[in-house]
């Protein structure tokens, strides 16, 4: 697959959009195209001459699917791999035996992220939010009739000359129905914030960023919580709702403070993303703003549920800080990935943003 011999082919396999690399016998990269150096995030020299578990540690699955098309001479599919790539957790991946001259020489590896479970989500997740939504503003009235009526209760009843006790008592329940009511209203406004669009315009992420840490400044002070910050200055701006994208970052440093509550360090890092999808010809890129925790993490059979509304290991929590920020980002043409470390200490959330056009 030299490029002096087979330019024109080269030239397409490095214009698709998966990973193609080929493996000798040992499992030693020969090859791999432009998409390949992406998905690693390293250069050409770099990679050729490495062995696949050095790029990527959790290739386990793909040196044993490998092994048996090299013995059996046939391809072999897997769906659904668990990956720790670049911020991608899934991937799909074909594998196939490379033959020349009639004898296997190693195999031929294809890689994409698995997203159409996702998709599927998110398809499910737009149309119970639209629901919710409506149903919302149908609540939200009669609520705020309920919470008047008991102020003005509670009101009357501390002006009046009834006997102290019983003025406790009722003071006590008219105070649980304001506080139940709050409680009501703040679910109900996250499912009406869900439901609007975002205003896109080019915001400067960092801005944004630097508004969330001061308005959580003192949240981070009383937690004994330290705060590092990792940023790109050369990043460009983002396309966004600049109030929606502070509630997100909001949201997750909230998280971050609420998973560490006898300190630790919340670090907050920029980057452009090592992703990309090639739209019109040309290839377009994220903004990503990494947010991480030292607290007890989240455990491993949580991960794909932390996103859905109302669920929540909180006391109490509502569940929907997440989903309500999922929402917000997917608005956005973005999206997000939890990152569990390998030590399993600690959460690191990735906020990918599409940069403005210039």
């Amino acid at each position: 697959m030299a490029s002096d011999k087979n330019p024109d082919v080269e030239a397409l396999i490095n214009s698709l959009s998966e990973v193609v690399l080929l493996l000798d016998k040992g499992n030693t990269i020969t090859f791999i195209n432009k998409t390949g150096e992406e998905f690693f995030g390293r250069s050409h020299q770099e990679i050729i001459g490495k062995r696949l578990a050095e790029l990527y540690p959790g290739s386990a699955v793909i040196s044993r699917l490998a092994r048996k098309a090299m013995k059996e001479l046939r391809s072999f599919s897997a769906k659904d791999v668990e990956a720790r790539i670049a911020g991608i957790s899934r991937i799909d991946l074909d594998i196939s035996p490379f033959i020349v001259d009639d004898r296997c020489e190693g195999v031929l590896l294809s890689i994409r992220e698995n997203v159409s479970i996702a998709e599927r989500e998110d398809f499910s997740f737009d149309s119970v939010t639209y629901l919710l939504g409506s149903i919302a503003h149908e609540i939200k009235n009669p609520l705020g009739g309920i919470k008047g009526s008991a102020q003005l209760l509670r009101k009357k009843l501390l002006d009046s000359r009834t006997e102290s006790s019983a003025v406790d008592d009722a003071d006590e329940y008219l105070g649980l129905i304001i506080r139940e009511t709050d409680r009501l209203d703040t679910v109900l406004q996250n499912y009406l914030t869900m439901s609007r669009k975002p205003v896109l315009q080019k915001v400067n992420i960092h801005e944004v960023i630097e508004k969330a840490i001061s308005i959580m400044h003192l949240s981070l002070e009383n937690a004994k919580i330290s705060l590092q910050r990792f940023y790109d200055p050369s990043l460009p701006k983002v396309v966004g709702d600049g109030s929606k994208l502070l509630q997100v970052i909001l949201n997750i440093i909230k998280n971050g403070i609420e998973a560490m509550p006898k300190g630790g360090t919340l670090s907050v890092a920029t980057r452009p993303s090592v992703e990309h999808v090639v739209q019109n010809g040309r290839v377009k890129r994220w903004a990503v703003v990494s947010i991480g925790d030292t607290g007890k993490g989240i455990p491993k059979g949580e991960i794909q549920k932390i996103f859905l509304p109302f669920y929540t290991r909180k006391k109490k929590g509502t569940g929907l800080g997440l989903a309500l920020s999922k929402k917000i980002i997917k608005d956005h043409n973005g999206l997000i990935r939890v990152e569990r470390p390998d030590s399993g200490k600690g959460t690191i959330f990735h906020v990918y943003i599409p940069f403005a056009s210039e």
